[in-house]
């Protein structure tokens, strides 16, 4: 089953989140992370952000191994460096019929 990590992002250095994007893009697409919404202009309700994303990884394991990767913990720390990040992980329901 998939799993979804909802993102939110408040940045204090724009331009250093704007370098993980750079960097982070490829990795995403290469391992078929998929980005379901990336929102600069999100409506926040009683929540802290400039950002929100959602993204969906085949399941736990995959997710794990993503973040894991040496590339994409090169790209992490200019997220870090750029935003503090809110994340939630949660299984995608299965579709009603």
């Amino acid at each position: 089953m998939s799993i979804l990590l909802f993102v939110t992002a408040e940045f204090h250095d724009k331009s250093e989140y704007d370098r993980y994007v750079e960097l982070s893009t490829p990795i995403f697409i290469r391992e078929g992370v998929n980005v379901i919404g990336n929102d600069e202009d999100a409506k926040f309700f009683d929540l802290p952000g400039d950002k929100a994303v959602l993204l969906e990884f085949r399941d736990k394991d995959h997710m794990k191994d993503f973040f894991a990767l040496p590339d994409y913990q090169i790209a992490a720390k200019h997220r870090d460096a750029g935003a503090t990040m809110r994340m939630v992980r949660f299984r995608r329901m299965p579709a009603l019929s």
